[in-house]
């Protein structure tokens, strides 16, 4: 059976969004690493280290305001830990009030696996394909329609986000877990300060039909680390090659926090905090153009 329990998370707006959350496979995952030791939370950074078995955190919009939109969240942290406050729980906060609903993900993490960087990524890929299947069968139940369900990551999760873009499958109609028979592909996915280890090209295998990508960057990420911007002006550059529906919005402020949606940057219109609503609106007008 999926462990599922009912947690409440408080913000510093002092609104709290209620979230459950849903381990991905019934038992162990595929690859499951045994003897790695517990999960380690940091309840005052709001992150997450040695995770092993991946899960997704659900916060449902508010019925209300409900528009069918979800976001499965990716958390960056260079593979090797999850930033679960600042990129999940901030992101809920806007996204939830404008309708969309948010899904955070746990993916696994090294350590404790011990993988080099196209095992990580290969690894974690398997975690995200099961998050977008799960949430698919799961889609009436949270009033999510799931046409509009996309991912969308932060540094490392956004290496994820674009990971999935390049390699989703349509799943296995024959599968004896009706899960497994869902598609994995994103009906969008979204990139915040995309990195990958401080490269400068594109290695993401895209495909002409790989769904629309929107990305967020800054002029002046990848000076002191972070994120080169070469990197998603070459994907946007791949992406227009095939004819794939991509946008990019760049910021000369933010560095490589430009996606980051903390409540005071919010509070008072950081201009790179306002990504969501353009998001939501770049969305809108492809959906026009069918």
């Amino acid at each position: 059976m999926i462990h599922r329990f009912i947690i409440s998370l408080f913000l510093f707006s002092a609104c709290a969004l209620s979230a459950e959350e849903l381990t991905l496979w019934p038992e162990k995952p595929p690859q499951y690493l045994e003897g790695a030791g517990p999960e380690v939370h940091d309840a005052k950074k709001g992150s997450y280290r040695n995770v092993t078995l991946p899960s997704i955190t659900v916060f449902p919009a508010p019925a209300d305001k409900r528009t069918g939109m979800a976001v499965v969240v990716c958390a960056g942290g260079g593979y090797g830990s999850l930033d679960w406050k600042t990129h999940v729980i901030y992101a809920a906060e806007v996204f939830n009030q404008m309708g969309v609903t948010i899904i955070g993900l746990k993916y696994r993490l090294r350590p404790p696996h011990k993988l080099d960087n196209a095992g990580i990524q290969a690894l974690v890929l398997l975690d995200a394909k099961r998050a977008m299947r799960l949430v698919r069968s799961k889609a009436s139940e949270w009033g999510i329609d799931p046409q509009q369900l996309g991912i969308a990551g932060y540094s490392a999760g956004a290496n994820l986000a674009m990971n999935l873009a390049a390699n989703f499958d349509e799943g296995d109609a024959t599968a004896a877990d009706t899960v497994e028979r869902e598609s994995s592909r994103p009906a969008f996915a979204v990139g915040c300060a995309t990195w990958h280890w401080r490269q400068k090209e594109s290695l993401f295998k895209f495909s002409k039909n790989s769904p629309p990508v929107y990305l967020v960057h800054a002029t002046n990420d990848g000076i002191n680390g972070g994120a080169p911007i070469e990197l998603p002006r070459a994907i946007k550059a791949d992406l227009k090659k095939l004819g794939v529906p991509v946008k990019m919005d760049e910021f000369d402020v933010g560095a490589h926090g430009v996606g980051n949606l903390i409540p005071q940057r919010v509070a008072h219109d950081f201009p790179p905090a306002k990504w969501p609503q353009y998001l939501v609106d770049w969305l809108a007008m492809l959906a026009k153009q069918k």
